[in-house]
């Protein structure tokens, strides 16, 4: 065949495999800001491959070897040879994988030819998550690597894949990463290809190079408050910053374990007082330890929302850019957001205070209880009745969460979650999800024991009518803005007073309907609460899937006025979210009277095994507690999830529902 070459593994004077391979066409990039070559790998000799998979991720021993086709001239090649180690050990990974002689497997290169640096590193597997026809991705692209946008062997005027001189090396030398297709007969090659260049025009049509003439530099930023207690509890924001090409210094009390062994993830750890709530003197706190250690700073973010106001202060305090921190202030206390939003609300403190507010006023129940600056839906109570209130009031005021609760009244319309990405005043991108009914919308009755404000699902895309998403968006936008916040990606609660739909039960699923009932009061935003913070890293990871789109990366770029790279990656897929979506929560609920021990191993795992028919449809999943941990019980005003799963379908919502039903009724977990 015309243009073929021929390559070969070895092992300590061992033939291992052999494979001939070409290049079977070139694809470019509208405005040719990038190409994808295709290459085409054809098993000839498996040789001692077919016994042992002998590539575990170590290059000891193993060669790759060219061979030229006229001379039958060896040449070894080398990692240097392919640009990087990480695109020689893709290749060999290729090469080594045992398979069906004669077998053709596609991979595709994705190569810049705009001059400029990568805005960060894993840009191409974030955005080709759940692709079809991907098998692997490999980024082969080290943080703001630059590229010269001068690969002269695949100009669109003079490329010719069948040139005999064409290498390897030559080729995955200039290309950012490589992307392995699922296997297909090699009749069916072009068209596959065709299919996958249309997705990576939906997937890639943003500036992923960023052109400048001026080389990147990396930027320091200091984090208040590490976002990870143990390492296992993820290091996603760590992830993106290093892909990003930014230093990390944390700030966080002492004896935190980035203090003894963080150096790997962040530049340097500074042991600083913190508390939640917060104390007046935490902006001096985080300018001393940041005076102390010496060196200039980019930016400074937190991820806590209570410590907020006093990080926009101490940003100031630097000259750095920051939101208002008086507007902070208003955002993360929940009786100071409720009175903004326009509501009425009553602040207290203690359990004669709600005796008095009963007494003052006559409070239409239900009514909600919620500590003023408190997380993950904890100490949060509907109530319906005066020893009710002052149940729920005693139970959260002995909370975590401080001393401070709000009192105000219960919307029921359907809850959503509101996700936006602002730069100077300038909204970039707006997602709404909905969250579905939780315990307390039905008095305790939809899930277990439960009665507080449990997620228990959240599905992507909102079914919202449009009138109403957009109701959500101008209200939010003009909300944030006239709390001078006006850059940063926020996580907003929220829910639709007097909606045109309503939740309803089908097939053992809650679904929106048009309202029977419809009210004679117009649909209105009704703000729960602003986080100015992604929504939690779990969420974060399911939008990323179905949008494109990593708050995480953003809101680090964002803390650093980083327009250019906040611009490019605040861009969604051009055809919108590749599918529906739902993260199943499942969360810790078990009888009053046991120790609440939990007596089960990984409950995600064991569902796969039981399951795997379910597996197609779930894109990630975590299990947080272990045998033997000792887990609050829900009544304490603890909300622990035990486990998620992000799960999906291409073809409908309804499909998904029933998916995420399953799942939820196929765990199984016991505690003691």
């Amino acid at each position: 065949m015309a243009g073929s070459h021929k390559v070969q593994l070895w092992k300590q004077g061992t033939l291992l495999s052999e494979h001939t391979w070409w290049i079977l066409r070139a694809s470019y990039q509208e405005d040719h800001r990038w190409a994808s070559v295709d290459c085409v790998f054809i098993s000839v000799d498996r040789g001692l491959v077919e016994k042992d998979n002998v590539f575990s991720g170590s290059l000891d021993g193993l060669r790759l070897v060219a061979v030229d086709e006229k001379s039958q001239q060896p040449t070894t090649l080398e990692p240097g040879s392919f640009g990087g180690l990480e695109a020689y050990s893709f290749f060999l990974r290729i090469i080594s994988t045992p398979a069906v002689r004669g077998q053709a497997r596609l991979v595709k290169l994705i190569v810049p030819l705009a001059k400029g640096y990568i805005v960060r590193s894993d840009i191409i597997p974030l955005r080709l998550c759940d692709c079809l026809m991907v098998e692997q991705v490999c980024s082969f692209a080290q943080p703001l690597q630059s590229y010269g946008g001068d690969v002269a062997c695949l100009h669109p005027t003079t490329f010719d894949s069948k040139r005999d001189n064409l290498s390897l090396p030559e080729i995955s030398g200039s290309a950012v990463a490589g992307i392995l297709v699922c296997p297909v007969d090699q009749a069916e090659l072009e068209s596959v290809s065709s299919d996958l260049d249309q997705e990576l025009d939906n997937r890639l049509s943003f500036p992923w190079i960023i052109e400048t003439e001026t080389p990147p530099r990396q930027r320091r930023l200091a984090l208040v408050e590490a976002n990870s207690s143990h390492p296992e509890d993820g290091l996603g924001l760590y992830t993106a910053a290093a892909a990003l090409g930014i230093s990390l210094v944390v700030l966080d009390n002492a004896g935190h374990w980035l203090e003894s062994s963080g150096s790997a993830v962040c530049e340097a750890f500074l042991p600083t007082r913190l508390t939640n709530p917060p104390q007046a003197e935490m902006k001096d706190n985080i300018l001393a330890s940041l005076q102390a250690y010496g060196k200039p700073i980019d930016g400074i973010v937190t991820f806590a929302d209570t410590y907020w106001p006093y990080v926009a202060e101490a940003a100031k305090a630097l000259g750095l850019s920051a939101n208002s921190s008086d507007g902070l202030r208003i955002a993360t206390n929940k009786y100071l957001s409720s009175i903004h939003a326009g509501r009425q609300a009553h602040s207290v403190k203690s359990l004669d205070q709600v005796v008095s507010i009963c007494q003052e006023h006559d409070l239409p129940y239900p009514l909600i209880v919620k500590p003023c600056g408190g997380w993950s839906s904890e100490g949060v109570y509907r109530v319906d009745s005066q020893p009710a209130l002052e149940d729920a009031v005693s139970t959260a005021l002995a909370s975590r969460h401080g001393h401070e609760l709000v009192i105000e009244p219960y919307c029921d319309g359907p809850e959503v979650d509101i996700n936006l990405i602002l730069h100077d005043g300038e909204l970039l991108f707006f997602e709404v999800s909905d969250d579905l009914p939780k315990s307390a919308d039905t008095n305790g009755q939809s899930h277990g024991s439960l009665s507080n404000f449990h997620e228990l699902y959240s599905v992507y895309p909102s079914e919202l009518p449009d009138a109403e998403i957009q109701l959500l968006r101008h209200t939010f936008l003009a909300m944030l803005l006239s709390l001078g916040i006006r850059s940063g990606v926020m996580h907003l609660e929220g829910r639709i007073q007097d909606s045109t739909v309503e939740y309803t039960t089908k097939d053992v699923m809650m679904v929106l309907s048009p309202r029977v009932d419809m009210g004679r009061h117009s649909p209105k935003a009704w703000l729960i609460e602003i986080n100015p913070r992604p929504p939690g890293m779990t969420g974060s990871h399911i939008v990323q899937s179905t949008y494109g789109i990593d708050y995480w990366g953003v809101a680090l770029l964002s803390a650093m006025g980083d327009k250019a790279r906040v611009l490019a990656l605040a861009q969604p897929f051009v055809k919108g979210p590749q599918y529906t979506s739902v993260m199943v929560f499942i969360p810790a609920d078990f009888p009053p009277s046991c120790e609440g021990i939990f007596d089960s191993d990984d409950i995600c795992i064991d569902l796969i095994k039981r399951r795997p028919d379910l597996k197609p449809f779930i894109s990630r999943y975590g299990c947080f507690v272990k045998r033997g941990q000792h887990v609050p019980h829900p009544s304490t005003s603890r909300n622990t999830f035990l486990a998620y799963f992000n799960v999906f379908s291409r073809n409908s919502r309804e499909e998904v529902l029933k998916i995420a039903h399953q799942i939820r009724e196929a765990v199984t977990y016991t505690f003691i």
